[in-house]
């Protein structure tokens, strides 16, 4: 069971908004190139490694939430923690936001309701589970990210073999210098959801069961988000003038199967924004160190109430513009993990 949680939980991080929208893959793997996949092959080396290092660091010291992690990655400059932590603490800030303003406007599309209908369901049912503690973003992970994986899958596959004009693979993209950047947006996209990983995964450590259950967990949770953005990517490269202006690229994907299918993708859309918000809501709320669940309700309402008026910002503006950003900050966050890494 172990094995199955830390994957659910690692990938229901991950395949947020952004990512199940394919708007992430658009910004970050199709840009340059239909043919260079380089950046993929980097992306799932570096998904593995993350969390097999903080998972590992995680359980051997037992650092059960961000704020210890942070300290005894940085236990050698007070300056470095309290830099770090509030890093981080803005990455999960603004993670929210995107998510509360994605689910905005997806329930909007479908009830024209108003966008701030929708974020206040997102943030009531994250409420709900922050009330259970880790075992609750664990249950919700568990339950939805089958169900997401299946229906990404599912949308994809089939608007590829209706595209009669697929990509044609170059191995030798791999190692042409046409097309390099592209390590470098992979880079970005990892230490951008490197920012956000311990959040989740230190509390999942706790009864993690010894190194092999890292290891196969890691190597799993990475192998199998690889093949998601493998697989969205594909499905954008062959329907690439269709969907590249959209801010839901897989959403258009799946209207242009036919209705059914868009309507399944939407509901597709709703679960991955709700696994990846309350990764994010529940690693702001470790800041706070609630110990019961009346706290942890009280502070999830305090959080909510401050972001939701900013939820009403365009989700593809935020996550073209704030994404790189904080992407490029977490490319020094992921370099220090890969030192103490390599220092212990």
């Amino acid at each position: 069971m172990n094995y199955i949680k830390i994957i659910f939980i690692y990938i229901g991080l991950i395949i947020g908004a952004g990512f199940a929208s394919g708007r992430e893959i658009c910004e970050y793997f199709n840009f340059c190139s239909n043919t260079d996949y380089t950046g993929i092959v980097v992306a799932s080396l570096l998904f593995i490694f993350v969390c097999c290092a903080i998972l590992r660091k995680s359980a051997k010291y037992e650092l059960y939430n961000i704020s210890d992690y942070v300290k005894h990655t940085l236990s050698f400059s007070k300056i470095l923690q309290k830099l770090f932590l509030c890093l981080i603490f803005a990455d999960l800030t603004v993670g929210l936001i995107v998510m509360l303003s994605s689910c905005g406007e997806i329930i909007s599309s479908i009830f024209s309701s108003p966008k701030l209908f929708g974020s206040i369901m997102l943030a009531v049912c994250c409420t709900v589970v922050f009330i259970f503690d880790i075992k609750g973003i664990a249950a919700i992970n568990i339950a939805l990210v089958p169900i997401i994986i299946v229906i990404i899958t599912l949308i994809c596959v089939v608007s590829i073999l209706k595209k009669t004009s697929s990509p044609a693979f170059n191995p030798a993209a791999m190692f042409t210098g046409a097309n390099r950047n592209m390590l470098l947006l992979a880079v970005c996209y990892v230490s951008y959801n490197t920012l956000t990983a311990a959040s989740v995964l230190s509390p999942a450590s706790k009864d993690i069961g010894g190194d092999k259950t890292i290891l196969i967990s890691s190597f799993a949770a990475g192998l199998l988000i690889g093949l998601l953005i493998f697989i969205v990517w594909l499905a954008v490269s062959t329907n690439f003038s269709a969907v590249w202006y959209e801010s839901f690229p897989l959403q258009k994907l799946a209207g242009m199967i036919n209705d059914n299918l868009k309507d399944l993708y939407s509901l597709c859309l709703i679960f991955s924004i709700f696994t990846t918000a309350v990764s994010e809501g529940y690693g702001i709320l470790s800041y706070f160190k609630p110990r019961t669940a009346l706290s942890r309700a009280i502070y999830s309402v305090i959080i909510f109430s401050a972001l939701l008026p900013f939820s009403m910002i365009n989700f593809a503006f935020l996550v073209k513009n704030i994404y790189f950003i904080m992407g490029f900050l977490g490319i020094i966050w992921m370099a220090v993990i890969l030192i103490d890494f390599l220092r212990n």
